[in-house]
């Protein structure tokens, strides 16, 4: 979760939680960076980030059932979370025309193996039938 779109989402949801929750924010607060640190040291990742949403809509939905004037405010927080993690994404389109070769990679490598001597037989398909190359029948 260590990302820029992450911190950005943290620290607007932090605000608003410590706008309408007071002292029980820093609990809040708390529990988000615990889950945070947890993601990251998790061997399947997007696995720890599922089953700690199941506990944050929990969360949320506890908040909202005490205070439900807040689910406008908490809506658009939630939109404009919503709008830095598409902003985040990558997007990449690749056009290879006229026996042309594309090689991308979005945050990992290409490896290209490529023959780079073509041997004599393959370079003279008449020579595979026995063929003069001279020009001779």
């Amino acid at each position: 979760m260590a990302t820029d779109a992450w911190a950005a989402c943290k620290n607007l949801f932090v605000r608003w939680l410590r706008r309408h929750q007071g002292d029980e924010a820093e609990v809040l607060v708390a529990q988000l960076e615990r889950g945070a640190n947890q993601v990251a040291r998790a061997a399947d990742q997007d696995r720890a980030r599922a089953q700690l949403a199941g506990s944050w809509q929990l969360e949320l939905a506890d908040l909202l059932d005490a205070h439900p004037e807040l689910e406008g405010e908490l809506r658009q927080i939630l939109a404009e979370i919503g709008t830095q993690e598409r902003a985040a994404a990558w997007y990449q389109t690749n056009v290879a025309r006229d026996q042309g070769t594309v090689f991308a990679a979005q945050g990992g490598n290409v490896i290209h193996h490529s023959v780079t001597h073509v041997p004599p037989a393959a370079a003279n398909p008449d020579a595979e039938r026995g063929t003069p190359t001279d020009g001779r029948p």
